[in-house]
């Protein structure tokens, strides 16, 4: 039979119906499992004002239960033959008579055990329960509660669709009993509508101007706005969150083109679109060529009218007082230049225990000096990297920055061309902010790389170094996705700079500029804010690698970020070869075996030839010893597939070493020489992996 399931309610925020329609589908599956309640597809649809599941195919009712209850153990349900308290619960629990329980061998002895067989119910019996509970279970970022009801939702619940079969399921949720009828578009068909089977509920619907289905919303949404771009010779500016956004924010989407005037294309491009998008959710348009905006945006609005141009009108005259306040704001921001306003920033706090945005800004600039030289940069990129660090943050004191906090670093870059920067400068003080994102744009120059690094490990450091350090659940700072960005620029662009220097240079910048903010053991706090950078570096290499061999690769240590990348693609791309495995078996021994005597070993242990008694570990010497050289050349060159082909020769004789030798003998001078020969080994095999960590 069909099943209809509707709750409709006050309109949702945009963003929370996605994740809700989500929840709905996999808590019905999840409990329909529960209840043994078997279906077909499940659908979800959903707009504003309704959350909706369909499914074409659900059992009329349950499956029948028929298994085998094991209880307590048979000393224990029995005692001199007769049936202790531990069977007659048991045998009550189950519905069964005493009689009827028998004998069971298991692992762990003789149980008592009973057959169970339940009748399965009608699906309308079993729904109600079932469907309160997945409302109860919904959740939502934010729910409220409304009139004297304990429950919450996102927003009130105004009624609710459940229908199986063509027959109403009768249940109830925060004061609201179900019905059979669902209810049109709120202003164009408020009337009630009756449901009693998929295909009608979603004709009447569309007749109703509500289109339920989100991907047909979408589809709707992205064609008019290619028409109504198409109709002034123009193209849409591309905006796939915004057009997902604005997909839920309509029950039927319907379109116009609003024409402004051209005099406010003076203003920055960035000002225009933002001030369209994230408070009007307007579609930006531009010259069919890319090279710059035109004077009208494509809305996308929700209630059907006689005359579209009365929308158009209304929105205009919101727009236009937008505009003209961005106007106003950037006219009289660029009457002060930006390095003026770094003095401003001391009425900033940026965090209580560290200081304020001017300190912060400062430490920026000296900072992505010493990340610059690092990372090769010097004369004048050395210099516009410091000013651009020292600039990065003067926007945020700017008025249009302050009505659109979305736009720093943009009106940074802007108010810097404006101020006589050059372009190096004003491009980095934007680059600082990049990536935003896991897949978005990388700074576009070695200047804008060293100010977005500083920028990054300024706050990371800072972080960690007042003991504000993300939690499983928490991280208001931001710090994985700055911990991430770092990663991402020094993998894109090839830097060979260690994480060591970067941490070390960003601590002694703290050390420098505000003395005594940082926890005294630096060497704990450098150690710390290492392992968080290198835990973002092995949730990128997940997707490019096997997990235990990105896990062998980070077990040998990091240094600088490339030579991480290419030995994961290097150990990745030889693990199929047949000698591969059988060494990772022998160099898990030699690992295990240091680990055990590693108080023997002493520091940096040296091998004595003339100690060397077998052939086998003569043979592993001199392997060992040619191998190195040749491994140390690759390594030197970065050649990480030469080096990883190299150590998979040493296979044969390690497996000769270990069939043939005995190395805990108790000749003390010839044990400890075995053991510094596989220390070395070791060693050497770390420069590229530590390859006991693969996976049989």
């Amino acid at each position: 039979m069909e099943f209809i399931f509707e709750i409709g309610c006050e309109e949702l925020p945009a963003r929370f119906v996605p994740a809700a329609l989500d929840q709905l589908r996999d808590f019905f599956v999840e409990a329909a499992a529960d209840a043994r309640l078997t279906h077909g597809a499940v659908r979800t649809m959903g707009t504003p004002r309704r959350l909706t599941l369909l499914i074409d195919e659900l059992a009329s009712a349950q499956e029948d239960l028929s298994e085998e209850r094991t209880g307590p153990p048979l000393k224990a349900a029995y005692r001199d033959g007769q049936p202790t308290k531990a069977a007659e619960g048991f045998a009550r629990g189950q519905g069964v008579a005493l009689e009827d329980l028998y004998t069971v061998e298991t692992e762990k002895g003789d149980y008592i055990a009973a057959k169970v067989f339940e009748k399965g119910q009608p699906a309308t019996e079993i729904l109600p329960a079932l469907l309160e509970g997945i409302l109860a279970k919904l959740n939502f970022p934010k729910s409220m509660r409304w009139a004297d009801l304990s429950l919450s939702f996102a927003r009130p619940v105004r009624w609710i669709v459940a229908v199986a079969g063509g027959e109403l399921v009768k249940m109830s949720f925060a004061g609201v009993t179900s019905q059979t009828q669902t209810y049109g578009h709120r202003f164009a068909a408020p009337g009630p509508i009756e449901v009693s089977s998929i295909a009608g509920y979603l004709d009447d619907l569309r007749a109703a101007e509500v289109e339920p289905d989100p991907a047909a919303r979408k589809a709707t949404i992205e064609v008019a706005l290619k028409e109504h771009a198409e109709t002034i010779g123009a193209r849409v500016i591309e905006d796939p969150e915004l057009v997902d956004e604005v997909t839920y924010l309509v029950e039927k989407p319907f379109a116009v083109t609003l024409p402004f005037s051209e005099a406010y294309l003076e203003l920055p491009p960035e000002v225009l679109i933002s001030s369209m998008r994230s408070h009007q959710r307007y579609f930006a348009l531009e010259n069919p060529d890319g090279t710059g905006l035109m004077a009208a945006c494509v809305i996308i609005y929700n209630t059907p009218v006689r005359d579209p141009e009365l929308v158009a009108k209304g929105n205009l005259r919101v727009l236009k007082a937008r505009l003209d306040d961005a106007r106003f704001f950037w006219d009289r921001d660029l009457k002060t230049p930006l390095e003026a306003r770094i003095q401003d920033l001391e009425r900033v706090v940026w965090l209580a225990k560290i200081g304020t945005m001017k300190e912060r800004t400062e430490r920026i600039g000296e900072l992505a000096g010493r990340v610059g030289k690092t990372l090769g940069l010097e004369g004048q990129a050395l210099q516009d990297a410091e000013r651009a660090g020292l600039l990065s943050k003067a926007d945020l004191v700017t008025q249009l920055v302050f009505e659109f906090t979305d736009l720093q670093g943009v009106m940074g870059r802007a108010y810097a061309q404006k101020s006589g920067e050059n372009e190096a400068v004003a491009q980095a003080i934007y680059d600082q902010y990049l990536p935003k994102g896991a897949d978005e744009e990388l700074p576009g120059s070695d200047v804008g790389a060293a100010v977005a690094i500083a920028e990054k490990l300024d706050a990371i450091v800072g972080c960690f170094g007042i003991g504000l350090v993300p939690s499983s659940n928490a991280d208001p700072y931001g710090l994985r996705r700055a911990a991430l960005g770092v990663i991402r620029i020094l993998d894109a662009a090839g830097y060979n700079v260690t994480l060591d220097q970067l941490i070390d240079a960003a601590i002694a910048t703290y050390q420098a500029k505000n003395p005594g903010v940082l926890n005294d053991d630096t060497a704990s706090l450098a150690s710390a804010v290492k392992a968080f950078l290198v835990t973002r570096l092995d949730y990128l290499l997940r997707d490019a690698a096997p997990t235990d061999v990105v896990n062998a690769v980070l077990a040998a240590g990091v240094t600088d970020i490339p030579s991480v990348r290419g030995r994961v693609k290097a150990l990745a791309g030889l693990r199929d070869q047949a000698d591969f495995e059988p060494l990772a078996i022998g160099f898990k021994r030699v690992v295990n075996i240091l680990a055990k005597q590693a108080s023997e070993l002493g520091e940096a242990p040296k091998v004595n030839p003339e100690l060397l008694q077998e052939d086998a570990e003569k043979a592993l010497f001199d392997a060992f010893t040619s191998t190195r050289t040749e491994v140390d050349a690759a390594l030197a060159r970065s050649d990480w597939q030469k080096a990883c082909a190299q150590l998979i020769g040493l296979k044969a004789p390690v497996d000769s070493f270990f069939d043939d030798v005995m190395v805990m003998t108790d000749d003390t001078a010839l044990r400890q020489n075995r053991l510094a020969l596989l220390s070395g080994l070791r060693d050497l095999f770390f420069g590229v992996a530590d390859i006991s960590k693969i996976q049989a």
